[in-house]
């Protein structure tokens, strides 16, 4: 495949080889919103396979996943070319090395970063980072906040009579963690994926708090979009410990250091059971805030066209 070159289009190349077909997690939904938005805003983007979110300006590469006997996946894809001039590639974090062999790179840095995946970078390479997730060499040149709230889907209800504890598993959750959540008679909802996004929206609207490991999750965005107040457990344990502190040079980290960390969990979300309160006393602020979230996100995707447009020179 060549990829055209324009005066006054960037190709944006994005290291995608799943959609929610195959794989539901946050940062697999993120990445796909990132290529529709940039599309959107009239570039040229290319991924390798069907977007989730379709459109006009975005292309699929033909490409291939298998799986070896130690389940590591190889993943190939139709030869391309390329202007230096208007291309760009764009990686999540945890892929190491320049696979594409583009010039100008971009990491996404959307969770914790690992030392030894960032020594595999090139010193030219550009950072851009979802949040305030922990590189080793601080090398951000900006914020890039792309989030699908689907707020058509999770919204509060207002229902009156909920009630009791819910938690879904995922990442961060320890060996024993299921401990707490049968202490608390809490609901196990991991099976939503099996009925969908409407059906996680009713659960959540059913229950009072949704306790979780995961101290940075899209479920919890979810949660408190539909009024249900989020507890993250075992705060200053391992879920936090890619941290490293690097803010506070202490191992515990206050309410206040995280949600500053973490500004989108500002309302409704208590940072270990001892906050709670906070939780309690904040969820209705929730929904004029995402909506802030929203223009706020809008604004970095923006600014990170810009920086290219600029870098480029593309009018």
């Amino acid at each position: 495949m060549n990829l055209p070159y324009s005066i006054h289009k960037i190709n944006f190349v994005i290291c995608i080889f799943k959609n929610d077909k195959d794989e539901n997690t946050g940062a697999i939904i993120v990445l796909h919103y990132l290529a529709f938005q940039l599309a959107n805003r009239g570039h040229n983007v290319y991924i390798f396979c069907d977007p989730i979110y379709p459109h006009e300006n975005i292309f699929t590469i033909n490409s291939n996943i298998t799986k070896a006997d130690n389940f590591m996946e190889t993943l190939t894809w139709e030869p391309f070319t390329y202007n230096n001039g208007n291309t760009v590639s764009i990686y999540y974090n945890s892929i190491g090395g320049n696979i594409f062999n583009t010039t100008n790179v971009v990491r996404w840095i959307l969770y914790h970063n690992q030392k030894e995946i960032e020594d595999s970078w090139s010193d030219t390479d550009v950072c851009f980072n979802l949040n305030n997730f922990k590189t080793y060499y601080n090398n951000d040149a900006d914020k890039l906040s792309v989030i699908d709230y689907k707020s058509d889907i999770f919204f509060n209800e207002n229902r009156k009579n909920r009630k009791g504890f819910c938690h879904i598993i995922h990442k961060n959750t320890p060996p024993n963690g299921e401990f707490i959540f049968n202490e608390i008679n809490s609901t196990n909802i991991t099976n939503w994926k099996e009925k969908g996004y409407s059906y996680l929206q009713s659960l959540l609207n059913s229950y009072e708090y949704m306790v979780t490991y995961d101290h940075a999750s899209f479920y919890t965005i979810a949660a408190i979009m539909c009024g249900c107040k989020v507890i993250i457990l075992n705060p200053n344990g391992n879920s936090y410990e890619a941290l490293e502190s690097a803010n506070t040079g202490t191992d515990i980290l206050l309410p206040l250091e995280f949600r500053l960390n973490f500004p989108i969990f500002m309302f409704g979300v208590a940072y270990g059971w001892d906050d709670i309160q906070w939780a309690n006393d904040t969820i209705d602020l929730v929904p004029p805030y995402i909506e802030k979230f929203k223009e706020y996100d809008s604004i970095t995707i923006d600014r990170f066209v810009k920086y290219w447009e600029n870098k480029l020179n593309i009018n």
